[in-house]
């Protein structure tokens, strides 16, 4: 059985050195493999390399570097740490992962001494920074960022390390759990307080904001102060997963998808494509469907006045200088001179555009307002300039996307359902079975929830997400839904989306059969957009301690089950914090055996009842 055992981890497991290192820290090495030697022999470099403050530095292979990269990093410990590009939040999921099968101290105490330092580089207003400690140079990288997903990144790890599931089970006390949750609500609250006002009207984000105004801020010298139709993609995404959100952030929410969908260019896309000098090239196209934005979004009016004014201001207090030589002539500006004579209001609302690039410096900070190619000009000093981008930055950066698109025809109004179903489901107490409170498998068919439900089915469909929080469930495939005792639900509410195109339904709840045309999801449109829809059931008559079943007719949905109980006192509890223990295995008799929540279960899930002794 050991050699068994050994076999299957073995061929379970990828190649380490094929994968990226963002792969190996979401876990897809396989469960058992960071429990190997390997594994720990990467979390040993992880620690060698650990700045002295507690994180690491962005965009490093660790589990691949060289004696040289080892020993440069090493040499490095001394200085700032990382968040951007999910660095020091995969480094910490890494450790945990490899803490939980190996219980060694010295990857928790790493992962903790990690935690620490997003404490300490929490802002007092909310959120974080690319780097701790700050630079304090009045950089960039000291703003709150949204860029690149850092703070969505951090605020995920925080809220799952709170509730202490998964791979954060029993990693850190209370204390800390609490200052997780703290500190994801100061976060959303300092995400409130930066969406843009545009003139009266709530829009969405920029990419960056300054810590006292909370106004767009600029990046690099290309990611000029706008609204980012990326960034507010990525946030508007993680907003709409948080629970039970306050009706200011439910406001925030309808008002920034309100914005990016008015400030849409429909009926276009972007598309790769190999120019007529073969280069690798990006161009917008027609396309029925869908619709673009500007990585950057010109702002507007009164807005526009406060931000770019607050821009300029502080290119010209900085007072750098760049010079650029062509034509046997050098051509010497300030920055403040290049961002002001190229600013034009009049292009309020439309996609801007600059250039980064050593070589150029004179265009750091210009404002260009063509994506595809245009004819090149001079400038006041007679110096001659791009217009327009090339071919290399179109290809090397996100300037034009499609990014907002999902989020207003598919994420939007499956969160709006939700919060409408939430509205009409006061007076009851409720429990979502969905990814938000999945938990454990066991075994592979029986999905365990918080609040002690579980979903199991007998055809071996394992455990598998779809979009917006929403599990998978097969077509033609029983499932039952068994309630620990005590519980009684008065209604059952499926809300979700087919995820083929063609038609599904419910063909079955609890034993009442239903037609093809009764409870139905619709398909998928040609574009491949999905219909969120939600259907309820009357389950007045499942006893308390009992179970219901249902089934899906034609295809597979993705879906969230409510259950819905009257009163406030008896009904279905939450609680704050679920803390799983973890699963114990042992073989007896030739028996694998697994010991979890104080039950002893085979390996077909049935519990087994067992001498004390044992």
């Amino acid at each position: 059985m050991i050699l068994l055992w050994g076999f299957y981890v073995t061929v379970g497991a990828a190649d380490a050195s094929s994968m990226k290192w963002g792969d190996i820290c979401s876990g897809k090495m396989g469960a058992e493999w960071y429990g190997s030697a390997e594994a720990q022999q990467i979390a040993d470099v992880v620690l060698y390399v650990q700045k002295t403050n507690g994180g690491w530095m962005k965009n490093d292979q660790l589990h691949k570097l060289t004696e040289a990269e080892k020993k440069a990093l090493y040499n490095a410990r001394g200085e700032h740490s990382c968040l951007d590009n999910g660095a020091t939040t995969m480094e910490m999921r890494f450790l945990a992962k490899v803490w939980q099968k190996t219980k060694t101290e010295k990857y928790r105490e790493a992962f903790l001494k990690a935690l620490n330092m997003i404490f300490k580089a929490e802002k007092g207003c909310g959120g974080w920074s690319q780097y701790w400690p700050l630079s304090g140079n009045g950089s960039y990288q000291d703003y709150i960022t949204f860029n690149d997903d850092l703070m969505t990144n951090v605020m995920r790890l925080l809220q799952e390390i709170a509730i202490g599931k998964g791979d954060f089970v029993n990693i850190a006390d209370e204390t800390m759990r609490q200052h997780c949750e703290k500190s994801v609500q100061r976060a959303i609250d300092v995400i409130i307080k930066c969406q843009v006002d545009d003139n009266g009207t709530p829009a969405a984000w920029c990419a960056q904001h300054d810590t006292i105004t909370f106004l767009p801020t600029e990046g690099r010298p290309h990611e000029l102060p706008s609204i980012s139709g990326s960034e507010s993609a990525s946030l508007l995404s993680y907003l709409m997963t948080i629970d039970k959100p306050s009706k200011e952030l439910q406001q925030t929410i309808h008002t920034a998808v309100a914005w990016l969908d008015a400030h849409k260019t429909e009926g276009k896309a972007v598309e790769d494509f190999t120019n007529a000098t073969g280069e690798k090239d990006r161009r917008i196209i027609d396309r029925k469907g869908s619709a673009i934005w500007g990585r950057f979004i010109q702002l507007g009016g009164e807005c526009a006045e406060k931000t770019y004014n607050a821009f300029f201001k502080k290119l010209k207090n900085r007072g750098k200088s760049r010079s650029y030589s062509t034509g046997g002539k050098t051509y010497t500006y300030t920055e403040y001179e290049i961002a002001t004579k190229s600013y034009n209001p009049a292009m309020a609302y439309q996609p801007i555009f600059a250039i980064y690039d050593n070589n150029l410096a004179h265009l750091f900070y210009r404002f260009l307002y063509s994506f595809e190619d245009a004819p090149d000009s001079t400038d006041w000093r007679g110096c001659p300039v791009v217009t327009s981008l090339n071919a290399l930055r179109r290809t090397s950066y996100q300037f034009m996307g499609s990014w907002p698109l999902n989020v207003i025809k598919s994420e939007y109004p499956a969160w709006k359902q939700r919060m409408e179903s939430q509205s009409e489901a006061e007076g009851y107490t409720t429990l979502d079975l969905s990814a938000g409170t999945y938990h454990d498998s066991n075994p592979e068919t029986t999905y365990l929830f918080e609040g002690g439900v579980a979903v199991s089915n007998t055809n071996g469909k394992g455990y598998a997400t779809g979009k917006t929080n929403t599990i998978k469930y097969s077509a033609n495939v029983e499932y039952t839904v068994q309630l620990p005792a005590g519980m009684k639900v008065e209604k059952v509410k499926f809300y979700g989306y087919d995820n083929y195109d063609v038609d599904a339904y419910i063909s079955n709840f609890n034993g009442t059969v239903f037609g093809s045309t009764d409870y139905v999801f619709p398909a998928k449109d040609a574009s491949g957009n999905m219909t969120y829809v939600s259907h309820t059931f009357d389950a007045s008559a499942v006893p308390a301690g009992g179970s219901f079943s249902f089934t899906l007719g034609s295809k597979q949905c993705c879906l969230v089950i409510t259950l819905l109980q009257k009163g406030e006192t008896d009904g279905i509890r939450l609680p704050v914090a679920f803390h799983p223990s973890p699963s114990i295995k042992w073989v007896d008799n030739g028996r694998l055996l697994i010991r979890k929540d104080g039950k002893t279960y085979n390996t077909l899930g049935r519990e087994e009842k067992i001498r004390k002794e044992q």
